[in-house]
């Protein structure tokens, strides 16, 4: 006979598994294998790119007589190969990155691979593939002969080799930033939102208005909807939330709510969680799941 109680032991789990998708697991290393491969294969394409832009280039910077081959080039394959086997993967890898890592840094991080990948791969194809000028800055023939000094055309075509994967680089760096302040911001909201859960006064509410947003994620329609509720001092007040919903239970004006406020300051509406299901959980029970309540 067992004396723990089962439902009790089985909040305990969800809770345990709450808070581990919470920390961000640490990734295997297997799965950070894919992730670099994710990353070479995105330059792998670009290698094949560059080796597609040694000719439109080097009519840029060059005189007639020294312009490379223009055939068929030899890495084309690359291209293609690289960047089709890298959106696999992607779509592979991308969800459970966004699992383990969170909403922001998981397709942070993904982006940036690709772009540091596409980055290196231009930056070693264009040291490979591309014809040198025999003098940057100016048009000099077969022979020797100098002519026009280049124009801004010209500079840009040679020095892109630098300045693409520059620029790639700066989005992967820009991106993560974002991503990781983002991230922190939804950590204090989400410890926020767990505190009023087991502290805050929690009341009844109604959904007094649903408005559509236009926006569909996953098939989900995201929806604005207002909720009245009474505060402990028997002020009326409402808040407005947004979220996505599966589209055979859209709330509708009427429908019950629960409301956590701060009793010391039952105006904050940037933190008042509110919940439409799960009406007679208690806090620890909400805690257990995997979604809060709307923020």
């Amino acid at each position: 006979m067992s004396t723990v109680d089962p439902g009790e032991a089985r909040r305990a789990r969800k809770r345990r598994a709450a808070e581990r998708n919470r920390r961000g697991a640490p990734l295997g290393v297997f799965f950070w294998c894919l992730l670099l491969a994710y990353g070479g294969l995105w330059g792998l394409a670009a290698y094949g790119a560059a080796d597609a832009a040694a000719f439109p280039l080097a009519s840029g910077y060059l005189t007639e007589d020294l312009f490379p081959v223009n055939d068929t080039p030899g890495y084309l394959w690359a291209l293609f190969t690289g960047a089709t086997a890298a959106l696999f993967l992607g779509l592979a890898v991308g969800a459970r990155c966004t699992t383990r890592l969170g909403p922001y840094v998981g397709p942070a991080l993904l982006r940036a691979l690709a772009c540091t990948g596409a980055g290196l791969g231009l930056l070693l194809g264009a040291r490979d593939l591309w014809t040198r000028p025999p003098r940057t800055g100016a048009f000099v023939d077969a022979a020797g002969r100098a002519g026009a000094e280049w124009g801004i055309g010209p500079w840009a075509a040679w020095t892109s080799q630098w300045w693409v994967p520059g620029l790639l680089l700066l989005m992967a760096v820009r991106g993560v930033v974002a991503a990781v302040v983002r991230d922190r911001g939804r950590r204090r909201r989400d410890a926020r939102t767990r505190d009023l859960l087991r502290t805050g006064r929690r009341v009844p509410g109604e959904v007094t208005a649903v408005s559509a947003t236009g926006v569909e994620i996953d098939g989900r329609p995201r929806l604005e909807f207002d909720v009245r509720f009474t505060d402990h001092q028997g002020v009326r007040r409402w808040v407005t939330r947004r979220g996505c919903f599966d589209k055979a239970a859209l709330p509708r004006v009427g429908d019950p709510a629960a409301v956590w406020f701060d009793p010391a300051d039952p105006g904050d509406q940037k933190s008042i969680p509110v919940a439409l299901t799960g009406l007679h959980d208690d806090a620890e029970e909400m805690l257990g799941r995997d979604e809060l309540p709307f923020v």
